[in-house]
């Protein structure tokens, strides 16, 4: 894979860093990651599908008075979802590029 062509889009790390487009030199774990909007942010809910949502997502996916996973439409139980922080000091120890690299 290309260096810096993993790009994601970060909220609630930092104000400098929020809704801005981070090029990173690889991956973030797929745990860090909203499976629905795509969005990095500090907390992210793991459901008992194969799906991660972030706080934002999960508030929103509520039917019936039950979690319902908007991506395969399976319940997740409350109970069953692990909640997990990501700390901005493990962000701030992963390697990026230059946003205007391209340019």
């Amino acid at each position: 894979m290309p260096l810096g062509k993993v790009t994601y889009t970060l909220v609630g790390f930092a104000t400098e860093l929020d809704w801005r487009p981070v090029p990173f030199v690889e991956p973030l774990p797929s745990v860090r990651v909203c499976s629905a909007c795509g969005l990095v942010r500090t907390k992210t809910a793991v459901l008992t599908c194969p799906h991660v949502l972030c706080e934002s997502c999960y508030e929103q996916c509520t039917q019936d008075a039950e979690r319902i996973c908007p991506l395969d439409g399976l319940a997740c139980p409350e109970k069953d979802v692990k909640w997990m922080d990501f700390p901005a000091e493990e962000l701030l120890s992963k390697e990026v590029t230059c946003w205007n690299g391209e340019n």
